[in-house]
């Protein structure tokens, strides 16, 4: 059958149809307002947001590192307490060495006593023990002067340096050095091939002069050094420093 013109039939849902639809509309709805909330919080925790922004390139820039350089040889060289002790040390080993050296002479002598008598007589045979005594006396002895000399001397590079080491630990945490590195400051020594190789395989190639804390430390080392001596030399029967 042909029909005269054509007929628009209007959808309609059945009944279960339109409660889903009025439920997906109510679920829309319920979106859109989570959307809508969320934007406003955003919105008002954009400023506070911002401001960590802003201060975060601050916190890493308060968390670099700061790298500071020290001469510990130059250190030892320019403190005054390290030389006083080591002229202390040198002195008593001179005391040490002259008590040898009476020890030798005597045996000089000997050594020349014995060469008026003959091999195998009775005087030769005295001198002649003589003479090995004070041999194996001036090497024993010889030898345990050094081997004081050495354990001193090491003591007195020890407590030096964990001095040293006190003190810069406490100038970095006060300046805010993060690492102090040892390294060399003398300048190349052209003249000796010896030396310039030596400058050459320095570790550190270039710093800037505020990282260098070398005379910072040996000015403060003999600040605190002074006071003590100067304390020490102006107490009653204390011997005075020349």
């Amino acid at each position: 059958m042909e029909f005269p013109h054509q007929v628009r039939i209007p959808l309609i849902p059945p009944p279960g149809r339109v409660l889903v639809l009025q439920r997906s509309a109510e679920t829309v709805k319920k979106i859109a307002l989570l959307v809508t909330a969320l934007a406003l919080t955003a919105a008002a925790a954009s400023p506070a947001l911002a401001q960590q922004a802003t201060a975060a390139p601050a916190a890493a820039k308060d968390a670099a590192t700061k790298i500071g350089l020290i001469d510990m040889a130059k250190v030892f060289q320019q403190y005054e307490k390290f030389k006083d002790l080591n002229e202390g040390l040198n002195a008593e080993a001179k005391a040490r060495a002259e008590q040898r050296k009476n020890i030798a002479e005597e045996a000089k002598k000997i050594a020349e006593e014995i060469k008026a008598f003959k091999p195998g007589t009775p005087q030769y045979i005295e001198l002649e023990a003589k003479f090995a005594q004070l041999q194996s006396q001036f090497a024993a002895q010889e030898k345990l002067d050094g081997v004081n000399y050495n354990r001193k001397q090491a003591e007195v590079f020890e407590k030096t340096y964990v001095e040293v080491s006190n003190v810069v630990s406490i100038y970095a945490k006060h300046f805010g050095f993060t690492v102090v590195i040892r390294f060399n400051s003398e300048p190349l020594d052209t003249e000796d091939p010896s030396k310039l190789a030596s400058g050459l395989n320095k570790l550190v190639v270039f710093h800037r002069p505020q990282d260098d804390i070398t005379e910072a430390v040996v000015e403060y080392l003999n600040r605190q050094y002074g006071k003590t001596r100067t304390a020490t030399e102006t107490t009653p029967g204390a011997p005075v420093r020349k």
